[in-house]
């Protein structure tokens, strides 16, 4: 369409900008797809949807990020809402296409999420990933090799040993706020989303589990749940503690305290 034919459009509402030279046909009241396809087709040929917004198109995540990542081989502006990083020697083995939409390969993704997400994070990525069959261990390592100079490789590194252990990760804001109150009082850290005797647990030490509740744990059939599971657990002889949203705000000496440090030390100085 020419200069001329794209303002008329624009004019007549039947055109809508969304970027410098990519438009909305009809309506500007996108799906998430229509954005990220908007996103890469504003940041160039060559380019693809990465970090967070590539973990959505995977299915890897529960939570779409407002902020949409692209990959772009030529340095572009970011926009507001779009965030183009330029990789001039983006590798064609570290793309791939998605629901039609070109986007970072799985590898590449969790190499690109180090900018934005610590291990424990990425590992819940991997786990899902994982539980999806589209994670590929090799494939990691290799896109990490090509990567080589980036800032953040460690923190994959690490992701990539905690899935090795059996660990999911942290799933939840809660989840992340117990393990930052754990860290700060200089105690050992658990292992996390392990499955104990069957059953998967939040954070475990040897001998101990922990759970944190949010408000899904609330409703009747769930606590019902929760006690069948806690009764298997300390049959087997495990200590369980569960923790509430409200205890790690308003009250995470006494949390501390449960946790029995000396003892705590001791269990994991045997492991």
């Amino acid at each position: 369409m020419s200069t001329a034919a794209i303002a008329k459009w624009v004019r007549a509402g039947r055109l809508h900008p969304l970027y410098r030279g990519v438009y909305a046909y009809g309506h500007a009241a996108l799906s998430w797809h229509g954005r990220w396809m908007a996103a890469v087709l504003a940041a160039g040929d060559g380019a693809a949807l990465t970090g967070g917004s590539a973990a959505a198109l995977h299915r890897v995540v529960r939570r779409v990020p407002p902020t949409i990542d692209v990959l772009a081989p030529r340095p572009r502006a970011s926009k507001p809402g779009l965030r183009i990083h330029t990789c001039r020697r983006l590798d064609p083995r570290d793309v791939t296409v998605v629901d039609r939409i070109p986007v970072a390969t799985v590898a590449r993704m969790l190499v690109d999420l180090t900018d934005t997400n610590d291990a424990d994070e990425i590992a819940n990525v991997i786990h899902e990933a994982a539980f999806r069959r589209i994670f590929d261990l090799a494939a990691t390592e290799a896109a990490l090799a090509r990567a080589n100079g980036r800032r953040h490789v460690k923190v994959l590194e690490e992701a990539l040993r905690l899935h090795v252990r059996g660990s999911a990760g942290s799933r939840s804001r809660l989840e992340q706020r117990f393990r930052r109150l754990v860290q700060g009082a200089g105690l050992p850290l658990p292992r996390r989303n392990v499955i104990v005797n069957g059953f998967e647990v939040d954070f475990f030490w040897p001998g101990l589990c922990v759970e944190v509740d949010g408000e899904g744990h609330r409703r009747p059939r769930s606590k019902a749940d929760d006690r069948i599971r806690d009764a298997a657990l300390r049959a087997a002889g495990y200590v369980v503690l569960r923790f509430t949203e409200e205890d790690l705000l308003r009250r995470p000496g006494w949390v501390l305290a449960q946790l029995a440090p000396q003892k705590l030390a001791g269990r994991v100085a045997g492991q």
